[in-house]
């Protein structure tokens, strides 16, 4: 057992030191195509009987769970729970391996798509609408900032998690969900430790399932510049605590936010891999 561990640790670490060129040059860089003339727009249902399977090098996070210094700010916007690095911050969590295979892409923000009932998510598969989606937006290294990155169809990488419906609380969200309470108005902010508030995100990443393809950013300027990652294993959360982020006050005129999502977009026959 121990020298069968010790063989895929091996495996891993060498697969994911390759090249684009030296895994498979011809379907590289797998869902960034020319689509001349064809709109690139995200939210989309994925179609998994479309899906092409691929093994790619190990998706790794560094700065998110590791370390204790990387401090957010989390502000409710109005239109959602926005998650930035603070001032203060030492560490600027990045990704790297995956479809990104050796770029690195470091954290700009997150935030929160929650609807008015068990249906909030932004994505479908295969028709199935979940009850809320996180979106953590990072941006390639070598581009600059999140704006300048803007400009490239690879700039963005924005790694999506889905929520579903459970009939107990995920006691791992129990500090951010409490935490909520402070962000109602509009504005309200707190800072805390990354890894802290959100470590129930990890069990989730640790995976290593899910699409990817090429689409855009979800909000305005809808931008086709998202090299999107969504995992297939959902964040469990319970009614009692998904009805904490529709108790937030929005932007128009104090009206709750109960609902965040963008309508779903056409496909438009683009390439999607599921990626393990």
């Amino acid at each position: 057992m121990i020298w069968t561990s010790a063989l895929w640790f091996m495996f891993a670490v060498l697969v994911s030191s390759m090249s684009a060129s030296e895994i498979d040059s011809d379907d590289w860089p797998y869902v960034i195509k020319n689509y001349e003339g064809i709109k690139l727009q995200s939210p989309v249902d994925i179609d998994t009987k479309y899906a092409k399977r691929r093994y790619l090098p190990f998706l790794r996070s560094f700065g998110y769970w590791a370390f204790d210094r990387a401090t957010v700010e989390i502000t409710n916007t109005g239109h959602t729970v926005d998650v930035k690095l603070a001032d203060n911050s030492d560490d600027v969590p990045f990704i790297t391996g995956g479809p990104l295979f050796d770029h690195r892409y470091e954290f700009a923000q997150m935030h929160f798509h929650w609807g008015k009932n068990d249906m909030g998510s932004e994505h479908k598969v295969n028709g199935h609408k979940y009850a809320m989606e996180v979106h953590i937006v990072h941006y390639k290294r070598e581009y600059g900032s999140f704006k300048n990155a803007q400009s490239y169809s690879d700039g963005v990488c924005v790694v999506g998690f889905f929520g579903e419906i459970s009939s107990k609380d995920n006691r791992d969200m129990g500090n951010f969900i409490a935490d909520l309470k402070s962000l109602v108005k509009q504005n309200s902010s707190i800072v805390r430790s990354f890894k802290e508030e959100f470590s129930w995100i990890n069990k989730t990443a640790l995976k290593q399932h899910y699409f990817t393809y090429h689409g855009s950013l979800t909000t305005k300027p809808f931008t086709e510049c998202v090299i999107w990652i969504i995992f297939t294993q959902p964040i469990h959360i319970s009614r009692k605590q998904l009805m904490q982020f529709r108790e937030l006050h929005s932007s128009h005129n104090g009206v709750l936010i109960n609902e965040n999502d963008r309508p779903l977009q056409p496909f438009n026959n683009r390439t999607i891999v599921y990626g393990y």
